[in-house]
């Protein structure tokens, strides 16, 4: 549930955060994490733009290694970026970052084929040199402190919790701060016998705005962190704890990896890996969403700031992710998200809980069958009835098959669904 009462607190909160006050130059600078941490990022056809034609930063792939090469302080070693396969401009621009000068390289992995994003993430994980491993997607911002400020987050943590081996970060669609107020039990929640599951990465803990908001330490004036369950795409993790944990599971029988973030949380707290998460703005990465027209919402005073590294209006970055690219690999198209967001989370309740993969399946029935609720904003609009039905029941198909394997009988499962929503039998 979104609160709105506090907005105008909210506001002036990140206005006085995002003035950067001078302790911040103590993270940026901290010796802590100087040159420790690898930054990684999997891409796939995110640079449809020639670079020979002046269209070089253009493509949103640079926006991210441009954020990252201009970081605060020292705390990066490297940049590795996994090609998984591009058959756009992707060489080329990659061929530009590895010959710039600096303290900080950019180290290309390219991969014959698309293998999907998990593959390309544990083949990233491969190639990094330090033990501190800083992920995000292609297609995102990253703020000055994004790299600094979650290295000594992560120390300032392991001060009082050893377990601690991920913090995630906030991430802000098509927008440059928080809007959004929700109480603090929606943050990064995952309960795999109900299949509820919550992110809002992108909206500010309601608690925070009661009094002076905690902080993680005088020194540096960090926001503290909140413990939680389900992390996303953007954080920094401890690579001996992730590999603890499996590393990132094998999602190629989907394009859109929609599941990664539920599999990689449950392996990491079944490891007895603590994960928090970080809602300070300052430590963000505001996401593009490049090739998806999408339903945010979007801000006047975010899209008339001039992004500072990039040097350029954020409109101009929006209007250029806006356009829809479905087909080429920089995005699905929808009506096969749905069949995958169905499909590949049904397979991971179900394996892990027969109650959970039945509350999913049901839930999807209600929520996307008869409501025609679609809760992705990449999605323009809902599908008609007989398109959702069989994005419901491919999807359920295509789960229950990739969960056969699991020592759960799944063909019950989807029998007792079936018949408590009046569907047709869905046979494996």
């Amino acid at each position: 549930m979104t609160l709105t009462s506090d907005t105008a607190t909210l506001d002036r909160l990140v206005t006085d955060l995002t003035a950067t006050p001078p302790s911040l130059t103590t993270v940026a600078d901290s010796h802590r994490t100087r040159r420790g941490v690898s930054a990684l990022l999997t891409t796939y056809n995110r640079c449809p733009f020639d670079p020979a034609a002046d269209r070089l930063r253009d493509n949103p792939l640079t926006w991210a290694l441009d954020t990252l090469l201009a970081q605060a302080g020292d705390t990066l070693a490297e940049i590795v970026v996994v090609d998984d396969g591009s058959t756009d401009h992707t060489g080329d621009v990659l061929d530009h970052y590895t010959a710039l000068p600096g303290d900080v390289p950019v180290r290309p992995v390219r991969l014959a084929g698309n293998a999907g994003m998990t593959v390309g993430r544990n083949i990233a994980v491969e190639a990094a040199s330090c033990d501190w491993l800083l992920f995000g997607d292609d297609d995102c911002l990253f703020s000055p402190h994004y790299a600094a400020g979650a290295a000594h987050t992560l120390t300032r943590l392991r001060d009082h919790d050893p377990a601690a081996g991920l913090v995630m970060l906030p991430f802000y669609y098509r927008a440059l701060r928080p809007r959004d107020i929700v109480d603090q039990n929606e943050i990064g929640q995952l309960d795999i016998t109900t299949a509820h599951f919550s992110t809002r990465f992108h909206a500010f803990p309601a608690p925070y705005l009661d009094g002076p908001a905690p902080r993680l330490d005088t020194e540096s004036g960090l926001l503290a962190p909140l413990p939680v369950r389900l992390v996303g795409g953007t954080f920094l993790a401890d690579r001996t704890l992730l590999a603890r944990a499996g590393g990132f599971a094998d999602q190629t029988p989907w394009r859109s990896a929609y599941a990664e973030a539920l599999h990689l949380s449950a392996d990491l707290t079944h490891a007895g890996v603590s994960m928090y998460f970080t809602p300070d703005p300052r430590l963000s990465a505001p996401h593009l969403k490049f090739g998806a027209a999408g339903r945010f919402p979007l801000y006047p005073d975010d899209l008339d700031t001039v992004v500072p590294v990039l040097d350029r209006p954020f409109a101009d970055l929006v209007a250029l992710s806006s356009v829809p690219r479905t087909n080429t690999g920089a995005r699905v198209p929808d009506r096969r998200l749905l069949t995958e967001m169905v499909g590949s989370f049904f397979a991971f309740f179900v394996a892990r809980s027969p109650a959970g993969g039945r509350a999913w399946a049901t839930r999807m029935h209600r929520e996307l069958v008869i409501e025609a609720t679609v809760h992705s904003l990449t999605v323009t609009r809902p599908p008609n009835l007989a398109e959702r039905r069989a994005a419901w029941h491919d999807g359920l198909t295509s789960g229950g098959r990739a969960a056969s394997d699991s020592a759960v009988d799944v063909q019950a499962v989807l029998d007792d669904v079936t018949r408590a929503v009046d569907e047709p039998r869905i046979l494996l």
